[in-house]
């Protein structure tokens, strides 16, 4: 189906239509935050103390009824954080791979995803490290699996678990560039039997994957299929699909993710939060995105969309230091969370004042053309979980 409207796409006319995405990101980045420091912590803790090599905790404090609550649908909520990121990078990618050569977009996305991961994960080793110094039970990372980290997603093929429990979102992310890079405008071009068959070929792998190579694995090709939701947004929005197409689009998803999860994969105890995470990001992002044009700029949320990959990057394992640190000295639920989510922040702004901006100048100044500064959105951060 071709543009109707010629070179001109929708997002191009009305540079502020998407700012409501901007807005999502940065609430997507305090839920999946909410969801590590007042849920996962306390719920995992084990996990926890395990991922960061320190002795369990003996006695935790009681929480209150608000974070008991948090914490029993936490998973729901990070999720929903998780899959609003994943949308919305398959709704701007397309927009900065206009006018672009397909090595210069992988280069500028490379200056977006390494330099600041590189940075907040080697800041987070270095805090696990003082931190095993003042438990006095030795630093158990070698040097080769933490450079391995370095390059994403050379940790699975180096046989080197993975250390801080969320980039598995970044290695989807990259494999997703790496797809659009081998489709090339082609991906800005998907009709509707095109977004169909993707979500198909991507359900069916991920059904096997399920089956006969792991739920983790499963899980990140899953993913795929809320990539491509938000490429289906990026479609709808420059006429490539109707709107009655796209809401057949949007079906299938809501179809596929039950059938994975409750049909393929093996249940687990989260099943049901993980399956109704994405579910919920679904109906609030389409909510947001029928009034788009009632979002205005908003500080607060635009701030924590700008430091939200710093953000992601660094707030898990530092801030479950720093929780385990101040819960061990016997602070309240409510105070350690409240100075990890503190410390977090101040870490994330400095790697976006010192790191993520003077690269993301580079990364502009690599552009060839116009991209997705079209859409209002320049150069989105990579998803964060």
């Amino acid at each position: 189906m071709k543009n109707e409207q010629g070179e001109h796409s929708v997002a191009a006319q009305h540079p502020g239509r998407l700012e409501f995405a901007n807005a999502l990101r940065g609430f997507a980045a305090l839920a999946v935050l909410l969801s590590h420091f007042a849920g996962i912590f306390w719920v995992m803790n084990p996990v926890i103390c395990d991922l960061l090599g320190v002795p369990k905790l003996a006695n935790l404090p009681e929480r209150s009824d608000f974070l008991s609550f948090v914490g029993d649908y936490c998973i729901v909520l990070g999720q929903f954080g998780v899959s609003i990121f994943f949308i919305i990078s398959g709704l701007v990618i397309p927009f900065s791979m206009q006018n672009s050569s397909r090595l210069n977009f992988l280069y500028r996305r490379a200056l977006r995803i390494y330099p600041v991961y590189i940075a907040g994960f080697s800041f987070a080793m270095l805090t696990l490290y003082a931190l095993s110094r003042y438990k006095e039970n030795g630093f158990h990372f070698s040097l080769f699996g933490i450079f391995a980290h370095f390059g994403i997603i050379t940790r699975a093929p180096a046989g080197v678990p993975r250390i801080d429990g969320i980039s598995w979102t970044l290695e989807v992310e990259i494999y997703f560039y790496l797809i659009l890079c081998l489709l090339g405008a082609r991906a800005m071009r998907f009709g509707f039997a095109r977004h169909i068959m993707a979500m198909l070929v991507v359900a069916a792998v991920a059904g096997w994957t399920f089956k006969f190579d792991g739920y983790p694995t499963g899980v990140q090709i899953a993913s795929g299929l809320m990539l491509l939701l938000g490429m289906a947004y990026y479609s709808l929005l420059n006429n490539k699909v109707t709107t009655g197409e796209f809401r057949i689009v949007q079906i299938l998803v809501c179809i596929l993710i039950p059938i994975l999860w409750l049909g393929v994969a093996q249940r687990a105890e989260y099943t049901y939060q993980w399956m109704s995470g994405y579910m919920l990001a679904i109906v609030v992002f389409h909510i947001c995105y029928r009034l788009r044009d009632s979002f205005t700029k908003n500080r607060l949320l635009g701030h924590f969309a700008d430091i939200s990959y710093p953000l992601y990057v660094v707030h898990a394992l530092f801030g479950y230091a720093i929780m385990y640190v101040l819960v061990e000295k016997g602070a309240e639920p409510a105070a350690a969370i409240a100075g990890a989510s503190l410390a977090s922040y101040l870490a994330a702004l400095g790697i976006h004042l010192a790191i993520e901006r003077p690269f993301l100048r580079w990364s502009k100044m690599a552009r060839q053309g116009a991209t997705c500064a079209q859409a209002g959105l320049e150069f989105p951060a990579p998803v964060g979980t």
